[in-house]
Parts: C-alpha cells; structure tokens; sequence
C-alpha cells in the first residue's frame, strides 16, 4: 500500500511530466528515500533532481561569490570565531563571562543564538538592551554579534543570511517541489521564496500517524514492552529472525538513537547480521576512533608509557614504518625494559642517557625510539598556551604517521581529521585564542564525538536499516520496528534557550522562532512523516530502566495506537498495560515454545529452553552444564575438592618427579624459604612457575616511591656511606655528615631520573622523609660500638653459591645478599639486616615465627662459615643477629637475635626441605597474607578452607613436615 504523501509526491511529478523539477528536502538522503518510494511504487520519473534549500542557493549564488572572492563559512568555523570573540571580551574591565566561563558548552549556547539572530535577518544595531530581562546579558550579546558580523566583512565569510541576499528568481522553467515544512527560518523562506517564486510545488505530506485516518497500519500494529533496552532490542532481533522476510525489508527506528544503536551493533555483531545506520556510531566503535581516544587520554595523564604500549600491543599504533624488520613485540619488550613511567620529558632524556650503554644490538632499536618520541614531542606549547587547533594537529600526524587503517571506516575517521584541521587551521590563520590544556581537551572531546562511523544515510541491500526518531519512516521498508516509545525518550525537549529566552525573542524580532513553538512544530513534522509508514509495524517500549532501578510510563502516542487498534478510543493505560501483560525479558519466555515459530536468538535462549520446564521454572541444570563444557565440570570438580577435607592436587599437592629433583639441586635464599613458610602455594606460582607480576612504573598521583622503591634506595644511600668511609680501613669510623648528605642527595637525583614523580610536590615531600630517615640512621651509627667490615655481601665462594653446611652434616645450597656484616670484637661479628617497614611483626618471643624469620639465623651461619672459608677470620663466630629500622617510622629499634638456636634452624631448613620436595603447596590459611598478594585473584578464597584441613587428622602425615615448622616459634 502506497502511502498519502507518496501518491501526492507522485502527482506532482506527473502534473510537469517533461519539465525539469527539483525536489527539496531537509537532507539529500530523505530526497533520495522520498524518489526511491515513487520509483518502487510508480515506475521511473523524468527530468528529477534531488537538492536541499542550501545546496540550491550556494549553486545559484556560486558565481556571484566568485566575483566577490567571498567564501562560504561553515558551522564548524562559525563555531570557533565565536569562540575567539568570547575569549577576546573575557580581557576587558569587569567581563560579563571570565575566561573560566568560556567552555564548550557555553560557546554553543551563544552561537546557537548568533544563527539564530542571523537567520532571522537580525544585526546588531537591531538590538536594544531594554529588549533583554538581564541588560548586561544584552549587551554582552550584541557585542558578540557586532564582532562577529565585523569579522565576516573583514575575511569576506558569508553565512546562510548574506547569501539569502545574493540569489536571484530562476530564469528557467524549472518546477521545485517541497513538502509542506513549517519551521523554516526567514532566511530559508526568502531564498525559497526568491529562486522558486511561484513555481514552488507543495504536496501534502498527511495525518500524523497516530489519527485513526492516517495511512499508518494501526490495526495490524503488534506492541510489546520489555524488561530493558537489551532485552527489547534481543525480541525485536528475535522477531526478525523468526520470519522469512529479507533483512533489507526491515526499518528499526529508536528514539533514544545512541542507546539502542549501540546495543543493535553489539547483538548484530554477535549474530552477524548486517545492519545499516542512517546516524551512524560513535568514534569507539572503530579502531581508528579508539585509537585517537587514547591517544588523548596519553596526552590528559602525562604520558603513562602503558597507554603508549597499550595502543601497540592492540595494533592500533604501528612502528613498522620505521623498520619493517622489528616486531610489535620488540618494540613493546624494549619500551617496558626502559621503565619510563610518563613525562614528556623522560621519554627522549632517558632513551638518550640509556642508548650510550645499551646493548650493541639494541642501539639501532633505541634510536629509533628516540627518533619516534622527539617527533611526537617535537614542538609544545607552554602551560596556557594550548589550542583545540594545536591538539588536533598532533592527533593527526601521529595516526598518519603510525595509525593503522584496517577498514572503510578507520580511513573515514582519518579522512573527517584531516578536514577538521584544516578548518581548525583556517580559523587560526584569522585569529586564535590560547588556553590552558584542560579547557583545550574538553574542544577536542567535543570535536571527536562529530565524528561518526559506519555511518549511511540510505538504506543498503541485505541489512537492516537503523534510523533515528528524526529521521526514521522515509525508507518505505514493509516491516518497522518502532523502538523505545517510553514517555521520556519519545518527548521533544522544549527547553529555553538561555541566551535567548522566549520573551526576549518576541521582543527582538517575529522572525525569530520560539524553543516552545520549535518543539510543537517539531512534533508535528515528526509524526506526519511517521503516517507514511506502511505495512507491518511493531511499537515496543521498556517499561523498566535497570540502571535507574524505576519503571517507566509508555508514551501518549503508543497510547493512541492502541486505542486506534483496538477501537476504543477511552482506553487507558492500565488498559493498555493488561493488554500487553508480563514484559519481554532478556531471556524471553517465547523461546521454548517452536510452534508459535519463535526461534532461539543465540545461545543464551538456547540455555533457557535446556534449563526451563513446561512451567516456566528453572530446572537444576549443573548436570546438563557439565555435560555440554567440560572445563565447567573439571572447574566444578575443583571447586569440590577445595571445600572438601581432603588435600588434593587442587590444593597445591603437586606429585612430580621432575620437580622433586628440581629442588633437590635449587640453590635457596633466605627470603624464599621464607615465602614458602608464609605461604608454599605463593612460592609456587612465583619460584617454581616463574609467574610474576610485570615490573613496571605505575602512575599513582599520591606516591612517588613504592615501598620496595623506597627501601631500596635507603639501603644504597646506607651502603654507599658506609663504604667510603670505611675505605681506609680507620678505627674508630669517622663519621660525617656531610658526605652522608652528600651521597644522599647525589641517590636521590639518579632516583628522580630513573622513577617519575606525580608533582613537584609530592617528590619535595618524600625526598624532605628519605632525608629524615637518613638523619636517623646517622644518628644511630653515631651511637654504635662495633666496627662495619662488609656491606651488601653476597655469600658466594669462588664465584659459586655457598654450600652451607648445617649442624646435622647435610648440606645446604644457599644464596643471597647480607646487608651488612660489623665486628664486635676479636673474632666475634653480628649481621645487621635493614628494614625500612614496620617492626611490629618482629616479637620479642617469635625467633623463628613459624619459619617465616629465618633470614637472622641462616645468614649468621652463613656468614661465619664464608669468614672461616674464605680466610677472613678462620675463628670466627656471629654471635647475634640484628633487624635494624634505620628510619622515622621504625625510630631507629632494633630487634637482637642471639645465635644459639643453629640445632634447631637445622630442623626447620629441612622440614622445609622435605616439604618442598614432597610438592606440598597449599595456600595459606591467614587470609591477611592475601591482601596484597599479586595472586590474589588467582586464589580468591582459598585460604579460607585451609585451616580446616590442616587441622583434619587425615592430613596429618601429608602436612607433618609443614604443620611442625609452623609450630616452632
């Protein structure tokens, strides 16, 4: 059935069968719609040519403009030269808007207004202040617009109303046909008036589509609503699928446009179903378009060099232009070794400083890095001297240069920054405004969201079209979705302008449109064309907004189709919500039942067929699950045994000969019998698997220096100290403050080059607290009797681990680092371990603490054995061992361990021992350990089980060797 205004539209065509017409519409796609529907229904028409008002003026008035060597200015450079006019009157005596005020949002309003002005044929001697309620508002006003009607003269810009002014009546006898539209501007209507004359065709456009008279199919209209926008886009995609229709047949039209297309391209996605959209998508939802947000989120947080490996790792950055013969992975490997963290500055100072000794064959690498970053650092503005133009310029030469084009739709985004440079880039030459970096992103965040992707603004073969409540109902498809017509998103916003209020606008001018009589004609233009809509129709809702947790009200309009449906014309909506009954919901009850021809979507509603009885109750599906995916069963079975008392492989009991001899020739430090006491199943993912966490810089606003950072650089500050001035063998140490600070503040500067800090702030803060913790270790050192001998030394003999030989004649492979090692007397010493933390977990009573304190006991048995072995002292003793909190937190305590327990440390090295070997590594049961663990989320809550099945007696012999370390205190 062909509608109202097609037959009209046809009639006008046939009324001038050999004259040349031309069709005016609002876009050149609804033309091109409008002629697709005469042709389908009426064969071809003659002498036809689709045009809007704008594109009828610019080529009538082209030759004109060309003599007058004016050029035509565009929205988006209108835009900025109020912008800059804003920015201007921002530097004047008492301003009526600061410089803070000048945002994006705020430059809109105003040039709304000014279009507003100029289409209505308003300049600004036409303006009084007594037509304004706020008189400096007025004024404010008019001098935007007087500044800007002076800079169109100086450049020789003309808009829409300067143009409606160069046109003149068509000469020939061309016929223009435009359907009736009541919200034209005045300049609108005078080119109109001015080219067509009386030779402009009206055909009736008819009813609006909720009159019981209209053209649209309200008798046959099928309404659902649904538990959400996902579960109403799933049923329309279920209802789709469920007939034999073509896809090209179908037109889905959403009020909330950007909401339910993007839940439409995601399912379509998944269902690969090839949908059209005549609105296209957000910059996201290409590579192309992820790519430049994160490249703007690089450039908002200082340059964390993760993004930049981000973006390389996801392919949507490439360094193969620079040498095709390195790998994506090189260059990601060799990016994470640098540990640049961010800073501008860091990214070339550093790759300079570290290619001079680099690796022969990482030079060529590193330079090429460093040749990257200085282009993308080339030049760059001061603090306030930023520009939206200035940002956009660097965007585009980075994703020209390395961006990768993989499809039509990353080279659309490329080709749209190209032109938006150059317009930016246009309106700079005339004038500029520099701003600070946060005010410039927010231009570009609103730059970048105009860009659209896979965009088509008419209707393809073989997909479904998608189209906007703005535009939708011109494709004369036979089957139409009609989505979200909840109140909210069917309503037409009417609000004020701010600049222009409705009451200010009668005063000014009857030209002028008011918002509340936009909104009505908008309204009325919008349902008109929805008449047109023929054929099967479905009208849907969601009745429930999940992420607000409230219902929703249907639209009046969904209303009225119901009661033209049902011919009730009373009818309300409680009439109406009866008559729909239970809402659809993401896994539609319908899907189980086949004789209604309702098929299955994916696999989610095939899950709800297997899980759901005749009675729509869930049946207990573990058995079905298990079957269909047997990781599911093997994770189930896991699950099962990690709960149980038994101790299991999925426990950590790890049965390996492979393994058994791997530990029997693994040479130990003192930390890692240590983890494995704290907790055998963290040694395991860390020393046995080789699983750690990366080693990278992590941005953190508050904190310059990690914990290990920060003890590190103490215990280098302490042993660089020390070691000069015990160069020259002196007794007593002669100490001395100023080398102290000397050496200090030389440590801090290579820190500060080697780990970003957030803020001068926060780096003046903590370098003042590692300058307190030093103070405090010099005072101490002042205090001590005993002479420092050998600092960070490693327990190697010849090159090679020591082989510690233990008080029951078994041998020991060890290896590590003691901090320090000071005499006390003729042939006795002490060690001393440095501890930067808390000494709270170092009691008094807790020699060994389950063996999770073995470092004091085992280094001072390894320390007298190396002084024996390596003739420093073959009389040798270390009497006693010391934790020492060198620092403000730990105020300079230490915690003394008299070494006469060796029998003992003997027992628990080897317990230790057996146990490693006997592949026990199960968690710990001290759920606190877990909080900062870097396996957490691998163990989630496994510790909570495991105190329960240490204590179970049938795990008594299997843990015997583990249970009794942690029995020794």
């Amino acid at each position: 059935m062909v509608s109202a205004f097609i037959r009209n539209l046809h009639e006008s065509f046939q009324s001038f069968p050999l004259s040349k017409k031309v069709l005016l519409a609002p876009r050149f796609a609804d033309g091109q719609m409008w002629l697709h529907q005469v042709c389908r229904a009426y064969g071809h028409v003659l002498n036809v040519e689709v045009q809007t008002i704008e594109s009828i003026a610019l080529k009538q008035a082209a030759l004109k403009l060309f003599q007058q060597k004016k050029t035509v200015i565009r929205p988006q450079q209108s835009f900025w030269i109020i912008q800059q006019i804003m920015m201007e009157l921002t530097k004047g005596k008492d301003p009526y808007l600061s410089e803070a005020m000048i945002t994006p949002g705020m430059v809109s309003c105003f040039h709304r207004s000014i279009e507003d002005l100029r289409q209505a044929f308003v300049h600004a001697k036409d303006l009084e202040l007594s037509q304004f309620i706020d008189h400096r508002k007025g004024a404010y006003l008019r001098e935007v617009l007087l500044r800007y009607e002076k800079m169109l003269h100086a450049h020789h810009f003309v808009d829409q109303m300067l143009i409606a002014q160069l046109v003149d009546v068509e000469k020939d006898d061309t016929i223009f046909i435009m359907p009736e539209n009541s919200s034209l501007t005045q300049a609108r209507q005078m080119i109109l008036q001015t080219i067509a004359g009386e030779r402009l065709v009206k055909p009736m456009v008819g009813l609006p589509f909720t009159a019981s008279e209209s053209d649209f199919p309200a008798d046959k209209a099928q309404l659902f609503h649904a538990t959400g926008t996902l579960a109403e886009v799933r049923e329309v995609m279920r209802r789709v699928l469920s007939h034999e229709n073509p896809l090209d047949q179908v037109e889905v039209i959403a009020s909330n446009y950007e909401a339910y297309a993007s839940s439409i391209h995601t399912l379509s996605s998944e269902l690969d179903i090839s949908c059209t959209y005549g609105g296209g998508l957000p910059l996201q939802y290409a590579r192309m378009g992820r790519t430049l947000l994160k490249l703007v989120h690089w450039l908002e947080n200082d340059f964390p060099i993760a993004d930049f490996i981000a973006l390389l790792r996801d392919g949507g950055l490439s360094l193969r232009n620079i040498d095709e013969s390195i790998r994506s992975s090189e260059w990601i490997r060799t990016l994470e070794n640098l540990h640049i963290g961010w800073g501008k500055e860091r990214y070339v100072d550093l790759l300079e400083s570290i290619e001079d000794g680099g690796a022969v064959e990482e030079k060529p690498l590193l330079v090429s890095l460093r040749k990257v970053f200085q282009g993308i650092f080339a030049t760059w503005p001061s603090e306030n001297a930023w520009s939206p133009a200035f940002i956009m310029t660097w965007l585009q030469k980075i994703v020209t240069k390395y961006g990768t084009i993989q499809n039509e739709d990353d080279a659309v985004i490329v080709k749209e920054m190209d032109d938006l440079v150059a317009s930016l880039s246009s309106v700079d030459a005339i004038s500029s405004s520099l701003m600070k970096k946060e005010v410039a992103l927010q231009y570009v965040a609103q730059l970048l969201s105009g860009i659209r992707v896979n965009g088509t603004s008419t209707p393809s073969p073989g997909a479904i079209h998608i189209s906007s409540l703005s535009g939708g109902g011109l494709t004369g498809r036979p089957i139409t979705y009609m989505v979200g017509m909840d109140e909210h998103n069917w309503s037409v916003a009417s609000r004020q302008d701010p600049v222009l209020l409705d009451e200010e606008r009668q005063r000014i001018s009857a030209n002028l449109i008011l918002a509340s009589e936009r909104g009505r004609l908008v309204k009325i233009d919008q349902n008109k064309r929805l008449g047109s809509i023929n054929g099967n129709v479905t009208l849907s809702y969601s009745s429930y907004q999940i992420a607000e947790g409230k219902q929703a009200s249907p639209a009046f309009e969904l209303l009225q189709i119901f009661r033209n449906m049902q011919k009730l014309l009373d009818a309300d909506y409680s009439a109406m919500g009866n008559a729909l009954g239970m809402p659809v919901s993401y896994l539609s009850h319908k899907v189980i039942n086949f004789e209604e021809n309702f098929l299955p979507l994916d696999s989610s509603d095939l899950w709800t067929v297997a899980l759901t009885d005749g009675h729509d109750q869930m049946r207990n599906g573990r058995d079905t699950l298990n079957a269909e995916y047997l990781h599911i069963n093997k994770g189930s079975q896991a699950v099962m045994n990690r709960v149980s008392y038994a101790i299991t492989a999925h426990d950590g009991f790890i049965q390996s000969d492979t393994l058994v001899a791997e530990m029997g020739q693994r040479a130990f430090s003192a930390s890692q019998l240590e983890r494995y006491a704290e907790c055998p199943m963290r040694f395991y993912f860390g020393y046995v698997l080789g699983i750690w966490s990366k080693d990278e810089a992590a941005y953190d606003r508050t904190r310059w220096l990690e914990p290990t950072d920060r003890g590190n650089l103490l215990h280098r500050i302490f042993f660089e100290y020390l070691k000069h001035i015990t160069a020259g063998g002196s007794l007593p140490t002669n100490h001395d403050r100023s080398i102290m600070q000397s050496i200090t503040e030389e440590q801090l500067t290579d820190y500060k080059r080697l780990i970003p800090a957030p803020s001068q702030h926060i780096l003046q803060k903590e370098s003042n607290e590692i300058r307190q913790d030093v103070e405090w270790f010099y005072n101490e050192e002042l205090t001590k009797t005993t002479r420092p001998l050998y600092f960070e030394q490693e327990l190697t003999i010849d090159g090679e681990p020591m082989q510690l030989k233990l008080t029951d004649g078994t041998f020991l492979t060890i290896k590590g680092f003691i901090d320090r090692i000071d005499q006390i007397g003729p042939h006795t010493y002490r060690i001393i371990d440095y501890k930067t933390g808390s000494p709270a977990k170092y009691r008094e009573n807790a020699y060994f603490a389950g063996g999770t304190q073995l470092q004091h006991a085992l280094y001072a048995l390894a320390a007298e054995q190396w002084l024996k072995d390596t003739g420093r002292d073959r009389d040798a003793q270390v009497t006693e061992s010391a934790y020492f909190f060198p620092t403000a937190r730990g105020v300079g305590r230490e915690v003394v361990r008299l070494q006469d327990k060796y029998e003992v440390l003997t027992v628990l090295v080897r317990s230790l021992l057996t146990s490693l070997e006997q592949g026990v590594y199960i968690p710990t049961e001290d759920a606190k350990r877990c909080r900062y663990c870097d396996y957490a989320t691998v163990c989630v809550n496994h510790a909570a089980f495991m105190a329960d099945k240490k204590n179970h007696p049938d795990n008594a012999v299997r843990l015997r060797e583990l249970l009794e370390v942690e029995a020794i205190d």
